[in-house]
């Protein structure tokens, strides 16, 4: 009984921390994925006919957007500098806090995506131990159905509400005067790199719900 007991304590333990990791690692995966998605950017700027709007060529507008994904790569350079456009103070903390986020995402993936696969290898293969699955699958579904459901019904409301939660100020809140480089990154860009992060979101919902029926049937 003593066992048995110790058994389902490590079972449970094991089932609390993979569910954590798990869906950290799709969340912050589905987010870096999009990140170094540069083409969605590009066919976003040809889709909304930036170039012609704004007067800035399709290169400058490339370029510089390149430059800030770049700058929010972990590996990336620590100051952020616009081969085009001029930067107001407000507007380089704003990218810095940005970084940050973005970084520590980046990082979280890597990190529990080895959390994940040693976890698997050293215990959950061993014992069969998959009971975390159908926590990741809630967790995921109700993040596409919540985050989805704004961004289909109310983007400007959800694209407020994820500054005033993501940031203690509002120098997101961009003067095209002193910030140019807002010019080219018109709110429907960030639409579109919402909706991707949900669709990636969803393959990890899926892989996870593909992953707990090959188990159920295995056990059968």
């Amino acid at each position: 009984m003593k066992k048995t007991g110790i058994k389902k304590e490590r079972h449970l333990i094991y089932n609390t921390l993979m569910t954590i990791t798990c869906f950290t690692l799709i969340v912050c995966a589905a987010v870096s994925i999009i990140i170094y998605t540069t083409p969605l950017y590009y066919m976003m700027v040809k889709i909304l006919n930036v170039p012609e709007k704004t007067g800035i060529s399709f290169e400058v507008c490339k370029r510089n957007y390149d430059a800030l994904i770049w700058y929010n790569c972990f590996w990336g350079p620590k100051k952020l500098v616009f081969p085009d456009f001029i930067m107001s103070e407000h507007g380089e903390i704003h990218f810095m806090e940005v970084r940050r986020i973005f970084v520590f995402m980046q990082y979280a993936a890597i990190g529990s995506l080895a959390a994940v696969l040693l976890g698997h290898f050293l215990y959950g293969k061993k014992h069969r131990a998959y009971g975390f699955l159908p926590a990741v699958i809630v967790l995921a579904l109700l993040v596409v159905a919540i985050v989805g459901g704004g961004l289909l019904f109310d983007w400007d409301r959800t694209f407020i509400l994820m500054h005033k939660i993501l940031f203690s100020n509002d120098y997101w809140i961009f003067d095209p005067a002193a910030d140019p480089v807002i010019n080219i990154l018109p709110d429907t860009v960030f639409l579109a790199a919402g909706a991707g992060i949900i669709v990636l979101i969803a393959a990890g919902l899926l892989i996870a719900g593909l992953l707990w029926r090959k188990h159920k049937k295995e056990a059968a």
